[in-house]
C-alpha cells in the first residue's frame, strides 16, 4: 500500500478559521437572546454542520491493489481503478461550481460541476495541483495531492495491473 498526503492549503486554512469564527459569533449572538426559542436549535445545527464538514474532509490518499482509497477524518471512500485513466491537470480546479459539498472549510470535497469535467467528485485539501481519475464507468474524481507525479504513477500502475 502506498500513501499520499494532501496538506491543507492556506486558502482552506483561512476559510476554515473564518467559518469557525463567524459561526461562533452567530452562536454567541443567538445565545444572548435567551427568550428566542429558535436560538439553541440554530446554534446546535451550525455546530453539527461544521462537525460533519470536518469529519468528511479528505485526509490522505492510499493506493492498494486495484483500489484508490480516500481516507477521511472519519471513514473512507474506495474506488476501483481497473480501466481508469489518470491525468495530472493543474487547471482542473478552475471553473468548478459546487453542487453539494464543502467549498473551503478545511477542504474542498463533494459534488461539483465544470465545463471541462462535467459532474465530478472532489476530494482535496489543496486546489493547486489537480489529478483527474476517470473511472471505467466514465465518472471523474478530482484529487489534490502534495506530490501529484508520484500519485499519478501509482494510480496508473494500479489501473494497468
Amino acid at each position: 500500500m502506498q500513501t499520499f498526503a494532501t496538506r491543507m492549503s492556506a486558502t482552506a486554512r483561512w476559510v476554515g478559521l473564518t467559518t469557525i469564527l463567524v459561526c461562533l459569533g452567530v452562536i454567541l449572538f443567538l445565545s444572548a437572546r435567551v427568550n428566542d426559542v429558535a436560538a439553541m436549535p440554530i446554534g446546535g445545527l451550525l455546530l453539527v454542520v461544521l462537525a460533519l464538514a470536518y469529519a468528511l474532509s479528505p485526509l490522505r490518499y492510499e493506493v492498494q491493489g486495484h483500489a484508490l482509497i480516500v481516507r477521511r477524518q472519519v471513514g473512507r471512500t474506495t474506488f476501483d481503478l481497473r480501466g481508469a485513466t489518470v491525468v495530472q491537470d493543474d487547471e482542473a480546479f478552475r471553473g468548478l461550481v459546487r453542487l453539494f459539498g464543502n467549498g473551503g472549510f478545511f477542504a474542498f470535497h463533494g459534488w461539483y460541476w465544470s465545463r471541462r469535467l462535467g459532474s465530478v467528485r472532489v476530494y482535496a485539501r489543496n486546489r493547486e495541483r489537480g489529478v483527474v481519475v476517470r473511472l471505467a464507468n466514465g465518472k471523474p474524481v478530482l484529487l489534490g495531492p502534495d506530490e501529484p507525479d508520484r500519485l499519478v504513477a501509482a494510480l496508473r500502475a494500479a489501473a494497468a495491473a
